[in-house]
């Protein structure tokens, strides 16, 4: 009995490290590279987009040309998701655009083949469906009407009533939308589904009629997390029933990495990586940047991407070990420091303040330092125009040729009209006051009077305003009613 019992315990422990070793060999196939299985699937090889840019230079209109994407290569399995991820402005909807044939062949190299046969634009439209970023649903109709509309329009008209709507029942029971069966799909004004079940109407809308390729534009954006798993995990049902799944997705959670079978990386247009989400930690060890410790190796390697897109190198030494396998010899070098700007001199609040760059400053020699009244001989306002030299778009050569102002010529005219508005902030202050030689003839629209009993600025001032009244101040001949 003794040695029966020795020989179970060896055999179970024989077993236990089987179980072991088949498990290491799985997640070892897991975290190799997965090759690409020609003839079968989705192939794309060297894609490239450009368009023409226009750029002024030194006056005349150059035509250059601008890579959106650029040689990209690749497969999606049937079965699986490939996530197309990468920063802001990397290409991966102009990438999923091309893959799904919306931009004109004539612009776009490469080839694009399905199950080793090339595809024409109108074919890939009938077999492919492509589920936008937003949705575009009809806010007055039930979740049930909606995907019974999206039959009626996308089934063949073979198929009976019943079978649509079965189809739909079974769309519902797919998505997790049991619940919401009969719930309205809502707006701003009016209470309707979630924003995850929202979008996964949208989803179903586009996968009603069974397509072998589905393209989806970011469809976890402005989802929260919860929902955004949800989603992905109805996405990753879809493509086991044996479609090809391709979506755009900005930055996925670790929950969410770990549905995806496939990932491409990309970054300004470019192949960054592609490979499996499990083996990425692996490649960020072989390219010489480890993940540290606790942190997502997604992030970090959107980081080491900023990183080397900001370096003197470029993205030249992700690209070759992403294809070649060739290791860089020198890694991401510190960002170029921009030179830093000469700190402003501090000066008065009136010259530097943006709202009074073109403000007036008052000069001494216009006012005598007794009384403060104008002199008879001098220019009542000199203008302060040094910072009008930094400023290339505004001319002041019309104020350096005049030599009188409105307020002192008492006549308005079109070529002083920058004098004007230079004037109008001390005539709001100060009021509009005559010189020794002349009183004005005239008063700006709306520029109120100053009288000596509202005058902020005791002195000399009032008694130069009481001198030379201004046109509010003098007395205003009433009408009697024989006048009338």
């Amino acid at each position: 009995m003794a040695k029966q019992g020795r020989s179970d315990r060896k055999k179970s422990l024989e077993s236990l490290l089987d179980m072991d070793k088949s498990r290491a060999a799985k997640n070892m196939e897991q975290l190799r590279p997965q090759r690409s299985i020609p003839g079968q699937g989705l192939e794309f090889s060297n894609l490239s987009y450009s368009v023409i840019k226009k750029q002024k230079k030194d006056g005349v209109w150059i035509k250059k040309e601008a890579y959106l994407l650029h040689d990209i290569s690749g497969q999606a399995m049937r079965g699986e998701i490939m996530a197309i991820i990468g920063p802001s402005g990397a290409g991966k909807s102009t990438f999923l655009d091309a893959l799904a044939g919306r931009i004109a062949q004539g612009s776009l190299e490469g080839s694009v083949r399905i199950d080793g046969k090339p595809v024409s634009t109108s074919y890939m439209k009938l077999v492919s469906s492509y589920v936008m970023q937003d949705d575009q649903l009809f806010p007055m109709l039930t979740v049930f009407e909606t995907f019974m509309f999206a039959a009626e329009v996308r089934l063949p008209p073979s198929i009976s009533r019943q079978e649509k709507k079965q189809r739909v029942y079974e769309l519902l029971d797919q998505l997790g939308l049991q619940s919401a069966t009969h719930t309205y799909i809502g707006d701003e004004g009016r209470r309707g589904v979630s924003g995850g079940e929202r979008r996964r109407v949208s989803i179903g809308i586009d996968i009603i009629h069974k397509p072998s390729l589905l393209f989806l534009d970011e469809p976890t954006s402005g989802l929260d997390s919860t929902s955004a798993y949800s989603v992905v995990e109805k996405v990753k049902e879809i493509a086991r029933g044996g479609s090809i799944v391709l979506m755009t997705i900005h930055q996925p959670s670790y929950r969410i990495q770990l549905l995806l079978d496939r990932m491409t990386i990309l970054a300004r247009g470019r192949l960054i990586y592609m490979g499996n989400p499990r083996a990425l930690s692996e490649h960020l060890s072989g390219f010489g940047r480890p993940v540290p410790d606790g942190e997502n190796s997604m992030e970090y390697f959107l980081d080491v991407i900023k990183e080397y897109d900001e370096s003197t190198v470029g993205l030249d030494p992700l690209v070759l070990y992403q294809r070649d396998g060739i290791k860089p010899d020198q890694v991401a070098m510190t960002p170029v420091r921009k030179t830093p700007k000469t700190p402003k001199t501090p000066s008065t609040p009136y010259r530097k303040t943006p709202a009074s760059k073109h403000m007036i400053s008052l000069r001494s020699q216009g006012f005598s330092a007794g009384n403060m009244t104008p002199k008879p001989d001098s220019v009542q306002f000199d203008y302060d125009d040094d910072d009008d030299d930094d400023d290339e778009d505004f001319d002041n050569s019309l104020e350096r040729k005049t030599a009188q102002t409105p307020m002192q010529s008492g006549v308005y005219k079109p070529r002083l009209a920058s004098q004007f508005y230079k004037d109008f902030p001390v005539w709001i202050y100060n009021g509009v006051v005559g010189t020794p030689r002349r009183q004005p003839s005239w008063t700006p629209a709306r520029t109120p009077g100053r009288t000596p009993a509202k005058t902020p600025i005791p002195g000399g001032l009032s008694q130069v305003s009481s001198q030379y009244p201004t046109p509010l101040q003098t007395p205003s001949h009433s009408k009697s009613p024989h006048d009338l």
